[in-house]
């Protein structure tokens, strides 16, 4: 079974080990794969999948199997989170919508805050 992460894509890299004296010897660099199960709520049935620690962030940040799959493009998919994503696609029987990412109001301070609204209550008074 290649060790691949069925999110993110991540898989083993090649690279060298340097002694102190300079001496490079290829080594191999392998992704951090668990194997976890996840309970897709929609299709009512878990999946068993190898995914890093990076990626099981990734699903995390996202609210689950179901947002992830559906939040993602098929093109940018896995092809086997793309089996899951056609799946929940054929039993809504229609094709869901990518969930909008909430919006972050920027970081102000509280006498810029102060100095917009007086602008505001200033051009209201007018």
């Amino acid at each position: 079974m290649p060790r691949v992460c069925k999110v993110t894509g991540k898989k083993t890299m090649v690279g060298m080990n340097v002694s102190h004296s300079m001496r490079h010897t290829k080594r191999t660099f392998l992704p951090n794969l668990q194997k976890l199960s996840f309970h897709s709520d929609i299709l009512g049935r878990d999946f068993s999948l190898r995914i890093s620690t990076a990626g099981l962030r990734t699903l995390t940040k996202h609210g689950g199997l179901d947002a992830y799959v559906m939040a993602k493009p098929i093109s940018r998919l896995t092809p086997e989170m793309a089996e899951i994503k056609k799946a929940i696609e054929k039993k809504n029987g229609k094709v869901a919508a990518p969930a909008k990412k909430p919006v972050h109001k920027p970081n102000r301070s509280a006498r810029l805050v102060k100095k917009v609204e007086a602008k505001k209550s200033a051009a209201k008074a007018k």
